[in-house]
């Protein structure tokens, strides 16, 4: 068998909005006129029908501790099995009222059914759950609800302190008659047990963890900057290198000038993923970048300064110890090379006159 509590004392609303107060005297009438042999409570999922199955039968009711017990007896063991898995963990006891129609004795509390409830709220937030409904008008019987006690640290020590005043004022005997000592320890054991699983419940954001995510969140956006700017560097540098090799072949007449910035930006875009390919008996290694270098570098030159001109002509026939002489023929030179599409400095230019002239002694 099994004792389980179902009822209590107290003022409790039903839905209809009815205040109904239960003594602890309508209590102890509720368990003494209890009489299976008469009509026996059964213990129902829910608050179903007549026809429902029953997961146990209700032997006798008593009053201990200020609550309603029940002794239940043919308990289902797949029922039981799911009680103690938490799966009905609220009870509701269906009550005839004296003058309910279908009372088995009239003018007495009654219990009619003990109804197992799975997912319910708590009808008074910090207490036990309790609720009140009325019947859908089957023989009238009312019926209340009630969770697994809850007691704090607060209630346990009320009572403790109650249980030793009750032993200096009335002894021990009926101290343990009131409150005994083993159902203080049994509360205790709720309250502990309560505790653990809130522990193991996860647990909302606080401030400093908040403070501390933020902190990192700082950091991270620190590094991230960092990183972007190191990574501009690196591609400034690239740049400045590429720019400057291709500089030196259009110096060396292997590039022109206007293809400068198409082939930087061709080696910008490259990756540095090494290609491997056969050449010949040899196996080639080696990444993009290079291999173009290479290929640029080792291309002809297709401007050679050094050819005759129609400028270069003419420059035969000046004197070329004097600079203005010079200049004018340098700025021929640099306006016909322009002509060709080819950007020389003036100081080429010079360079180019000049040598003609060195080169008749």
């Amino acid at each position: 068998m099994a004792l389980i509590p179902v009822f209590k004392p107290g003022t409790h609303t039903a839905v209809d909005g009815r205040k109904i107060t239960f003594t602890l005297e309508n209590c102890i009438d509720l368990a003494e006129s209890y009489d299976p042999t008469l009509s026996e409570a059964p213990a129902v999922i829910g608050h179903p029908k007549l026809t429902a199955p029953a997961y146990a039968w209700a032997k006798s009711f008593e009053v201990k501790d200020g609550l309603v017990y029940a002794k239940l007896d043919q308990i289902n063991p797949e029922f039981a099995e799911a009680y103690n898995a938490g799966s009905y963990k609220k009870r509701s006891l269906s009550i005839y009222l004296p003058d309910s129609p279908g009372n088995p004795k009239p003018g007495h509390y009654y219990a009619r059914h003990i109804g197992f409830l799975g997912a319910a709220a708590p009808a008074i937030k910090g207490l036990p759950d309790v609720s009140f409904a009325e019947s859908d008008g089957e023989q009238g019987a009312v019926e209340f609800s009630m969770a697994d006690e809850e007691f704090d640290e607060n209630l346990i020590s009320i009572l403790a302190n109650l249980r030793d005043l009750l032993i200096e004022k009335a002894g021990i005997a009926s101290a343990d008659l009131f409150l005994p000592q083993w159902r203080l320890e049994s509360l205790r054991a709720i309250s502990d047990r309560k505790q653990k699983e809130k522990e193991k419940m996860p647990q909302p954001l606080d401030a400093s963890f908040a403070e501390q995510q933020a902190t990192i969140d700082a950091k991270n956006a620190e590094l991230a900057k960092r990183e972007q700017a190191l990574l501009e560097k690196e591609q400034t540098n690239k740049r400045a290198e590429f720019a400057a090799f291709v500089d030196e072949l259009v110096k060396d007449g292997k590039l022109l000038p206007a293809h400068k910035t198409t082939v930087v930006e061709v080696f910008m875009a490259l990756g540095s993923e090494p290609i491997s390919f056969a050449e010949g008996d040899a196996t080639v290694n080696s990444s993009p970048v290079d291999l173009i270098k290479k290929v640029l570098s080792e291309r002809p030159a297709f401007m050679n300064f050094a050819e005759k001109s129609a400028a270069s002509d003419s420059e035969d026939n000046v004197d070329k110890q004097d600079p203005k002489v010079i200049a004018d023929a340098a700025k021929a030179y640099q306006k016909e090379q322009a002509d060709k599409g080819n950007t020389i400095s003036i100081s080429q230019a010079v360079t180019h006159v000049t040598k003609a002239k060195k080169q008749e002694h």
